[in-house]
């Protein structure tokens, strides 16, 4: 018996000291700051956002914060705070993203934009011929464009972009809180489809309509043929900048499909040459009013739908009177020629970080590929008003 209690009084033991163990590990687990334990990493604190791929989706990764209010950290919050600098943001702040905002998920049942455009004519019983006297009046100056994802938090925008399109997204986004902001526009390039879709005039005729933009360093144009005629032939189709579009009238409503579109990067993403669309617009008012649905399967998960608003200025201003533009006009020449340090005109060749190779699909990407390794070397850190870094810290 002896034996037996002196067997118990070990076992009793090890289970004290045991739960005496335990209760010291809970504590030192409860001096350990909550945030400590559970915090994940964000858009603002991540090593390797490449590694982050499962919190892409997730709007507590860029804390709630909408592309634009992203983008909006890259400019210094001081100033004037007119213009552009209205969307300036400190760097890593909350942001007001709502998931219910926008739905971005076309309501339509079409896999492809072709019979989406055809059921709209069939509808319309082949649509309404128009002649000068009545069609709609849309002449004027006009503001606006597409409406991608409203005030949807940047995770909305993700989650509808495939594997390879969502991770080009997270990496442009959190380039563009540090102040790396790179797009075609950057290195002198075309702006492409969609910067042709926010016109600035549309001139209505009854075969043609000519939908026209300019901006500081670029300007647009747009044939949309409403005379009936197809678009061209297979053999003949080749992608362009504005892609090819053809349209028919629905009553005041304008239908418009366009193909040949070349692979770039607006709306909500980059984009393949797989893109084609669909265009709706009426005039109410003095507003066009419509929609257009994106078909991808390259780059969405499935296709894509947003609003399409313009408003007609009462009067324009003389400064909004459009113009023929370029980028060189503002921002010199090609990115391949620039003055080297003996203060002479010279040229980078394949092999320079900075060359542009003119057949690159993805030229901007080629920069901020070459950027983030630039700004990792640099040991910079994006300042706390301001996602533009300030100086090396030590």
């Amino acid at each position: 018996m002896a034996k037996s209690s002196a067997g118990s009084e070990g076992v009793r033991a090890t289970l004290w000291i045991s739960a005496s163990a335990g209760v010291l590990l809970a504590g030192l687990a409860l001096s350990i700051p909550i945030a400590a334990q559970t915090e994940k990493p964000t858009i603002f604190t991540t090593t390797d956002f490449r590694q982050d791929r499962a919190l892409w989706t997730d709007p507590a990764y860029y804390r709630n914060n909408t592309p634009g209010q992203l983008r909006g950290m890259a400019i210094n919050v001081e100033g004037r705070r007119t213009g552009q600098e209205l969307s300036a943001r400190p760097y890593g702040s909350q942001g007001t993203g709502r998931a219910d905002a926008a739905s971005l998920k076309s309501p339509y049942p079409y896999t492809n934009a072709w019979d989406h455009y055809q059921a709209l004519l069939k509808q319309a019983n082949g649509g309404t011929k128009h002649t000068r006297q009545t069609l709609p009046d849309w002449s004027g100056h006009w503001g606006g464009g597409a409406q991608f994802g409203g005030g949807a938090p940047a995770s909305s925008i993700a989650a509808m972009l495939t594997p390879k399109y969502r991770e080009t997204f997270v990496q442009e986004m959190k380039a563009a809180t540090e102040g790396r902001i790179w797009s075609a526009n950057s290195i002198c390039l075309p702006g492409g489809y969609f910067d042709a879709v926010s016109a600035e005039e549309f001139v209505v005729t009854p075969g043609r309509v000519y939908a026209m933009g300019s901006g500081n360093g670029s300007f647009t144009a747009r044939w949309i043929f409403t005379d009936g005629s197809p678009h061209s032939p297979k053999d003949k189709e080749f992608v362009k900048w504005h892609g090819e579009s053809i349209g028919f009238w629905n009553n005041d409503e304008l239908i418009v499909h366009t193909n040949q579109i070349h692979g770039w990067k607006g709306g909500l993403s980059e984009f393949s040459d797989q893109l084609e669309t669909v265009e709706r617009y009426r005039l109410v008012g003095d507003r066009l009013e419509g929609e257009i649905t994106l078909y991808d399967p390259e780059v969405y998960v499935s296709p894509i739908n947003a609003r399409l608003r313009f408003q007609r200025d009462k009067e324009t201003a003389y400064e909004d009177r459009m113009q023929f533009n370029t980028c060189t006009d503002t921002n010199g020449p090609s990115p391949n020629v620039y003055m080297d340090a003996k203060g002479l005109l010279n040229e980078r060749v394949a092999g320079d970080p900075l060359y542009w190779e003119p057949a690159d699909p993805r030229p901007w990407a080629t920069y901020l590929t070459e950027s983030d390794k630039r700004y990792k070397a640099s040991g910079l850190k994006p300042t706390p008003r301001t996602g533009t870094p300030a100086k090396p810290v030590k």
